[in-house]
């Protein structure tokens, strides 16, 4: 079976190949009391042989499964890991850790902003998002200091104390002797939101969604803009079909240009179908770097979305006629998450841009985010 990583993945993947966690490259069961690099997956059923592929589904890796934990969030795994190949090359992948490469007396780890005082080595984090990367680095060297790259791991299990622990751990075993963190004072988010509508074909989703634009415009000075999943098929993703791989690119795609809008201070309603858990969270974790996020789950019953079928979709699904349909043929993911659910007791659409309304603005009727 294959696994293709996320970013924050393939940084974990990363530190293990590098000897952070140790001269053997494996993944652990995860433990809140011993740096170790661990794996979640959630979407496929863990077998005893996984190929690990990088951003661009190239094999990297493969790990040996030894032993598996099955949580209400997935399966942790754990196994020898055997490298393949290189992936794709990291942003700034000369001050990355590497064999080798000499440690720094002293730096300071800088944990969620891109400048300190002080002409002092600093460590920034790869979160994934490498704009932010790139302005932190630049501005390092704009600044005459020394600056190193640690990638930030999925390490899913751990949060607050325990993961600034750990990647205190990881900047000492492979960037500095001594590490101090410069942590940035909690502050409030801009205020850019993204909002993404998840449920099946005919569930009533992009017609919400026109609606909540019209209201926002109407009511808001903020620039709103709608990503239709149609439309943004016809152009953004023009030539991806519907595998499951193509479906995440596609869903990647429009949460990267809907993050985008929102780190300007704008306001993305985005209307795919966005069958799958993990790339709903992924979009999360762009958009919540930028501003809020707000996961509406239209939870039209599959009948009903049947029997509104304009298309002849679901039919022609039926028959066979239609690879991997959503709700026939693939899978959807209803979310656990979601911070408002419409649609799923026959409210019209006025009332279901209504309570996604309430939503957003917390019921006081206020559009600034």
């Amino acid at each position: 079976m294959q696994l293709r990583l996320t970013r924050t993945q393939l940084n974990e993947l990363e530190l293990a190949l590098a000897g952070a966690y140790g001269a053997r490259p494996r993944y652990r069961l995860p433990a809140a009391d011993e740096p170790a690099a661990t794996l979640l997956i959630r979407d496929i059923t863990a077998g005893r042989r996984i190929e690990l592929l990088d951003t661009e589904t190239t094999p990297i890796a493969v790990l040996e499964v030894a032993q598996s934990q099955t949580t209400d969030r997935g399966t942790w795994v754990a196994g020898e890991i055997t490298r393949l190949r290189e992936p794709a090359t990291p942003p700034f992948a000369d001050l990355r850790p590497g064999p080798g490469r000499p440690l720094l007396d002293h730096a300071v780890l800088v944990i969620g902003h891109d400048r300190v005082p002080g002409d002092d080595p600093v460590i920034h984090l790869d979160t994934g998002d490498t704009d932010a990367l790139a302005r932190a680095v630049h501005t390092a060297r704009r600044d005459r200091r020394t600056v190193r790259v640690l990638p930030e791991p999925a390490a899913e299990h751990l949060d607050g104390d325990a993961r600034t622990t750990l990647l205190t751990y990881l900047a000492e075993v492979t960037t500095a002797s001594h590490v101090t963190v410069s942590r940035r004072r909690a502050t409030p988010r801009g205020n850019g939101l993204v909002v993404l509508f998840t449920g099946l074909s005919g569930s009533g989703k992009s017609t919400i969604a026109r609606q909540l634009t019209g209201r926002l415009r109407a009511e808001t000075h903020q620039r709103v803009t709608l990503l239709d999943g149609d439309e943004v098929r016809a152009m953004l993703s023009s030539g991806l079909g519907f595998s499951r791989a193509d479906r995440e690119l596609n869903v990647r795609r429009i949460g990267w240009v809907a993050s985008q809008l929102a780190a300007h201070g704008g306001i993305a309603i985005c209307a795919p179908i966005a069958p799958y858990r993990s790339m709903r969270d992924e979009v999360r974790a762009m958009a919540e770097r930028a501003g809020r996020f707000v996961l509406v789950h239209v939870a039209t019953p599959l009948e009903v979305c049947e029997a509104r079928d304009r298309k002849g979709l679901y039919a022609k699904a039926r028959a066979g006629e239609i690879a991997e349909f959503t709700g026939i043929s693939d899978p959807y993911e209803d979310p656990t998450d979601a911070d408002v659910t419409v649609g799923a007791h026959g409210e019209s659409i006025e009332e279901c841009t209504e309570q996604v309304l309430a939503a957003i603005t917390g019921g006081v009727g206020s559009y600034i985010i």
